[in-house]
């Protein structure tokens, strides 16, 4: 259903003040002989950040939804740099949707990079009143940031699965979990049995899935999992090697290049000796790149399915419920690096 539109009566009666008062503070200045304490200062502020009101009376205007206005809010640095180009197919995605639905797009690049990732807080919260809806994506978001969004009914989607109390969190994500189940049953096929996952044990939620993937289709052979979360290419080689991996799982945040490389400086080919295979397409992309064996993650579709997804949120006929978690098949590709397990 569409969001109603803040206005400085619905701040003042969350905090319990009279909208003159809304008005004082947003001004910062009191007619003679008023005095509004701290506290009240302090309570219409909280009020302002919570409701999300914005005091641009343009910004008010749009974010009526009467402009056909989206956001996209990303929290890394959307631009790619030093060859990684992660948002690009996103957004490509993206401003098709746009172009067919004949709404603009507005890409919030205000708030700062900062430790590689970027926050809504402060003055962000503003700034999204611009925009009808927004589209979130990135791998380390704020579960504060989007739970404040899902509170004051601010429409959004995520591009990637998240999970939220209730259910209520949009997303439009892809099926890491499933991708990576077939990707062992690929490998077991060709009569490997000892498969190891490369990459961190991180706790975003592509991680969380291609894990939990990698645990239960070998769980459901009677297979051991083993883990090499070692960042340095040398190192991971070596714990390859002394764990007597025939084929390994690698995460797209390692460089597979860097590793095939250290695994040949030992004596060890690819895929003659170790099966390689990808959970996605690899962050770092190198000239004449590899025919890397894996799956590859539909990010063009993604961007669109979201934004047309958003754009129904903003509307009146809002989608059912089934509609709100959206879960894209991975498209598995041949390759080069998966070979026989060797005997």
């Amino acid at each position: 259903m569409p969001r109603h539109r803040i206005t400085q009566a619905d701040v003042a009666a969350m905090a319990g003040v009279s909208q003159a008062t809304v008005s004082f503070v947003l001004n910062d200045s009191t007619p003679a002989g008023v005095r509004i304490s701290e506290e009240t200062r302090l309570r219409v502020l909280d009020a302002i950040r919570i409701t999300g009101y914005s005091a641009n009376p343009v910004a008010q205007r749009l974010a009526g939804g009467r402009n056909q206005i989206l956001g996209v809010f990303t929290y890394e640095a959307t631009f790619p740099r030093g060859g990684r180009d992660f948002y690009g197919p996103f957004l490509v995605g993206i401003e098709h949707a746009a172009e067919t639905l004949g709404i603009d797009i507005l890409l919030f690049t205000s708030a700062r990079v900062e430790d590689g990732r970027r926050r809504l807080t402060r003055d962000g919260w503003q700034r999204l009143g611009i925009a009808d809806g927004c589209l979130l994506l990135g791998q380390h978001e704020d579960r504060g940031e989007l739970q404040h969004l899902l509170d004051t009914n601010y429409p959004f989607v995520f591009i990637g699965r998240r999970g939220s109390d209730g259910g209520r969190l949009p997303y439009v994500g892809a099926d890491y979990a499933a991708a990576t189940t077939r990707a062992v049953a690929r490998l077991c096929e060709g009569g490997h049995e000892r498969i190891g996952y490369v990459g961190p044990r991180g706790t975003d939620q592509p991680t969380l899935d291609r894990v939990d993937g990698y645990r239960a289709a070998l769980k459901a052979r009677g297979l051991v999992p083993r883990f090499v979360e070692a960042e340095d290419p040398d190192q991971c080689a070596a714990e390859i090697l002394d764990l007597r991996l025939s084929a390994v799982l690698v995460a797209p945040e390692h460089d597979p290049d860097a590793l095939v490389a250290a695994l040949g400086d030992r004596g060890v080919g690819v895929p003659d000796d170790v099966s390689v295979l990808l959970l996605g397409q690899p962050h770092h992309r190198r000239p004449g790149a590899t025919k890397w064996s894996g799956f590859t993650i539909p990010r063009e579709e993604m961007g669109a399915r979201a934004l047309l997804l958003l754009s129904r949120l903003v509307a009146s006929d809002g989608p059912a419920p089934s509609e709100l978690h959206q879960l894209l098949d991975c498209t598995d590709v041949e390759g080069a690096t998966v070979g026989p397990a060797s005997t």
